[in-house]
């Protein structure tokens, strides 16, 4: 059910879409469901047990998007999304060597833009705590931390992505961002009673997830300050973040009152 919901909120959103863009709104109009299917699997990573967030998420990006409103890059988003995937093992076991190429390359890959370094070095780092908390360290792991870090910020550097300075920040962003943040890192989510996708089904590790959460809201953090003028694109993900916030606090008091 919340699958076809989804693909409600994306059909819905491509047509109107296409609807606007005969109508003279620029092409890039259409890939708002892109950006909704996106926002929707960054929010199933570090939400597991509720739907609504990330549909709810996957709704406010459909119409930000048809209303012409700036969002970040799609690959700096599915990068944010890649590294909670790893940092929370929703997989429920420990990336094959296979794993590590394909994140390792799209870290890298992903790097020509500030908002894909910040993204490219989460996957770096996520990369890095999953092998630290898996309890045993393997040298294809740190290897593959290391290649990511070192690798995407050659594209930012060869790209041009980083600016001689500072950018402009834009405050309100940024204090969003950073609330957010803080609150994903200040508060405990409710132990996990989703399952990993394995063959012996165990639940989502609570640690894992309070850490997946809290490298996602340091790094849009960060998003925040170096994109400076070009931070409202990362509005999506905010909201997103505060969605998280809002459904962990609901479901902690609802528990207390079981």
């Amino acid at each position: 059910m919340p699958n076809l919901a989804l693909a409600g909120v994306c059909v819905v959103s491509l047509a109107v879409a296409v609807f606007l863009w005969i109508d003279g709104a620029p092409g890039t109009i259409v890939l708002g469901p892109l950006y909704a299917f996106l926002v929707w699997a960054l929010i199933r990573e570090i939400d597991p047990d509720h739907n609504w967030t990330a549909l709810a998420g996957a709704a406010f990006t459909a119409i930000w998007a048809l209303l012409g409103e700036p969002i970040m890059s799609g690959f700096a988003i599915a990068g944010l999304m890649l590294a909670a995937r790893i940092a929370t093992s929703t997989t429920g076991r420990r990336p094959l060597l296979v794993d590590l190429v394909g994140a390792t390359i799209f870290g890298v890959v992903i790097g020509y833009g500030v908002a894909g370094w910040v993204a490219g070095f989460g996957v770096a780092i996520a990369i890095y705590l999953d092998d630290r908390l898996s309890g045993d360290s393997h040298l294809a792991a740190t290897a593959a931390a290391a290649i990511t870090a070192v690798g995407t910020t050659v594209v930012a550097t060869a790209s041009g992505s980083f600016p001689d300075r500072l950018p402009d920040i834009v405050e309100w962003v940024i204090i969003a961002a950073g609330v957010t943040a803080l609150l994903l890192i200040a508060r405990d989510p409710a132990p996990p009673i989703s399952q990993v996708d394995a063959r012996h089904a165990a639940f989502i590790d609570r640690t894992r997830l309070h850490t997946s959460r809290s490298l996602i809201g340091c790094l849009v953090f960060l998003m925040s300050i170096f994109t400076g003028q070009e931070s409202e694109g990362l509005i999506v993900v905010i909201v997103a973040m505060g969605l998280v916030v809002i459904s962990n606090e609901v479901e902690l008091v609802l528990r207390r009152h079981r």
